[in-house]
């Protein structure tokens, strides 16, 4: 592949949000084999591959809905809680045809900072996220606070090493949806040569 391509394939990524999926088309396991092992080729500071997905398709996308709606409900202060995002955590899972919980498992090597960890995690869904691109497939990384969470750890049985760093919906974009459009500032407004 050449610089241009890849380039272009970088610039081509959106987030597509869960409610412009079709539930209904699936993902076949060939491509899902070919969307974790994109994120496989991650970096990762001593080679550790912190990266754990956990698929939820199908039925088990109420178990995921459910748990985030549990965590919200937990966690958020009484005076805060809002309703309509309550059920929003409900039925965004529902709209697309997956839901991953994006997992960083921590390393026992304790000269490799936890931010290395979370970066490299970060990469690993990058390149999953870039793969997805490339076919047409949706991607939304949703980070809601709830899922950094205590009662959500306990719901996808997360050892004390582990910690969720959100959730990947996953789905083909609807019938007549355009892919969106974005731009970006210059890259050069960004960049000091020193």
């Amino acid at each position: 592949m050449q610089l241009e391509e890849i380039s272009k394939l970088i610039a081509h990524r959106r987030s597509i949000k869960p409610a412009l999926m079709d539930a209904e088309k699936e993902v076949s396991k060939e491509l899902w084999d070919t969307l974790f092992d994109a994120a496989n080729w991650a970096p990762s500071h001593g080679h550790t591959e912190p990266w754990k997905f956990h698929v939820f398709a199908g039925d088990s996308r109420n178990v995921i809905a459910k748990a985030l709606q549990d965590a919200y409900k937990a966690e958020t202060p009484e005076a805060e809680f809002r309703p309509e995002k309550h059920e929003k955590m409900g039925l965004n899972p529902l709209y697309a045809h997956a839901v991953v919980a994006i997992i960083m498992k921590r390393g026992d090597n304790p000269k490799i900072p936890a931010i290395e960890e979370i970066e490299a995690v970060a990469c690993a869904v990058q390149n999953l996220h870039l793969a997805a691109a490339s076919t047409g497939l949706g991607v939304f990384w949703s980070s809601p606070s709830v899922g950094y969470g205590d009662t959500f750890a306990k719901s996808l049985a997360l050892s004390d090493s582990e910690q969720c760093l959100g959730v990947l919906y996953v789905g083909w974009p609807k019938e007549g949806k355009d892919w969106p459009k974005c731009s970006r500032k210059p890259a050069e407004e960004k960049v000091i040569y020193k």
